[in-house]
């Protein structure tokens, strides 16, 4: 033999001492359904109080022959556990047995160990989660964990109200109409595994499964968006996202109320504690709008009689930038908000924008050569630049309207006063462009 033993070093957590609640030496028998088991006070003593420890400590059952009308197959699982060996459980009705068990019989070591894992069925494959997945990643409660704290409440109420004779039935997690397929992609995710996202369809599969099981930090980790640096933003950084995916729990206005100071809105991902504030840039995408079915129009009507430049919004990104924003200010120019095709106003700035329509990138002042501002910025002419002007016969009339299909903005706060100012847009004035741009063979 080696003169020096193997040193096995112990986890802090972990306390080898067990208390002397039965004689340790001592051997005490259980009988589980058919099959007899004989166990050591030092085992008993080691995941105490509980049923047995109770029972055998009454001098009159000592000698006793105790019998548990249970299985001996779940019941071999906790025997395990009495005598010190880690128990490895990955069947979503295994563990509910065994808890079931545990928790009628009064393990608490044991079922500390078992509430660090989750089980669930979905669709028709099983899964074994940890829980330390949620708690870290900010994703707690969920539609699991509530679940399972829901199971624990019943149960004892139950116990507490009436003496059952035996653990109650219950039934592991089961979602039979969703996709295991995305829930282990989620899964995928939780660890961190970006990679796992192959195209925006497909993203939005993941949000939907996101918002049903309630893991809304890893939903807002998901939905596409863009961080950029910008040392011209008072922020220094500026996030772009779609307008459908912002949440009003994240938005603040930060314009002071003296009104001196125009400030664009910033925004926080919500559910995200350590995510900064920073300046706000949303897009508007009309053609988003297939994955909800809905039709929604963005306009750019520019009046040369008022020398004015607006965006109207209408239907479903109407209801939502008035949901997202209603808050934050009280001037929103809104029109018919009660009809089955609501509709919003907003006063809009141009300057520094990139334009393409038609698909042709227009000169940084074109909005105002068409409404009559005198620009201080006026370009010269260049014979090799490629950005154009408007043909006369697209801007006949005192009021031109451009279809906007994609766009970028900043809501720019005076106080509560708002307005958009443009980023980029690109937009159509014929039905011509718009089949060339849109509609093509299945």
């Amino acid at each position: 033999m080696a003169d020096h033993p193997i040193r096995v070093e112990i986890s802090d957590e972990y306390d080898p001492r067990i208390p002397i609640v039965l004689p340790h030496e001592k051997v005490f028998s259980v009988q589980v359904g058919y099959r007899l088991f004989r166990i050591s006070g030092l085992s008993l003593s080691s995941d105490a109080p509980s049923y047995f420890t109770r029972y055998f400590s009454q001098p009159e059952n000592t000698e006793k022959v105790l019998f548990i009308d249970r299985s001996p197959v779940v019941f071999e699982r906790i025997y395990n556990h009495l005598q010190g060996y880690p128990i490895n459980v990955e069947n979503d009705y295994d563990f509910i047995h065994l808890w079931s068990d545990c928790f009628y019989f009064g393990f608490k070591k044991m079922l500390k160990f078992l509430s660090e894992d989750i089980f669930a069925t979905i669709g028709d494959k099983s899964f074994k989660i940890s829980k330390s997945l949620f708690v870290v990643t900010g994703n707690y409660p969920n539609f699991f964990t509530v679940n399972f704290d829901s199971m624990i409440s019943d149960d004892l109420s139950v116990v507490e109200e009436i003496d059952v004779l035996r653990p109650l039935p219950q039934r592991p997690a089961t979602v039979a109409n969703r996709s295991p397929a995305l829930f282990n992609d989620l899964l995928e995710l939780l660890r961190g595994n970006h990679l796992i996202i192959k195209n925006d369809e497909h993203r939005q599969l993941l949000i939907r499964e996101c918002k049903y099981y309630r893991f809304l930090e890893l939903e807002q980790r998901i939905v596409k968006h863009r961080i950029i640096n910008n040392p011209f933003s008072p922020s220094k950084q500026e996030i772009i996202l779609n307008l459908v995916d912002l949440n009003r729990r994240g938005i603040s206005n930060i314009s002071p109320p003296d009104m001196l100071r125009e400030v664009a809105i910033q925004y926080v991902r919500p559910f995200m504690p350590k995510e900064p504030s920073r300046s706000l840039v949303f897009q508007f995408d009309c053609n988003y709008e297939k994955f909800n079915h809905g039709f929604s129009e963005v306009k750019l009507i520019l009046n040369k009689k008022l020398q004015m430049s607006t965006i109207q919004i209408t239907n479903k990104l109407c209801q939502k930038i008035m949901q997202v924003f209603k808050e934050f200010s009280d001037d929103f120019m809104t029109e018919s908000s009660d009809s089955d095709n609501p509709s919003i106003t907003f006063i809009a700035g141009f300057s520094d924008c990139k334009t393409l329509i038609n698909g042709m990138e227009m000169k940084d002042t074109w909005v105002q050569d068409i409404i009559g501002v005198v620009s201080e910025e006026e370009e010269e002419p260049s014979a090799s630049s490629k950005k154009r002007r408007l043909s006369s016969k697209q801007v006949v009339g005192d009021i031109i309207e451009f279809k906007l299909t994609r766009s970028l903005w900043r809501m720019m706060m005076r106080g509560g006063r708002s307005r958009l100012h443009a980023v980029s847009i690109e937009g159509i004035t014929d039905e011509k462009t718009f089949v060339r741009e849109n509609i093509d063979f299945l």
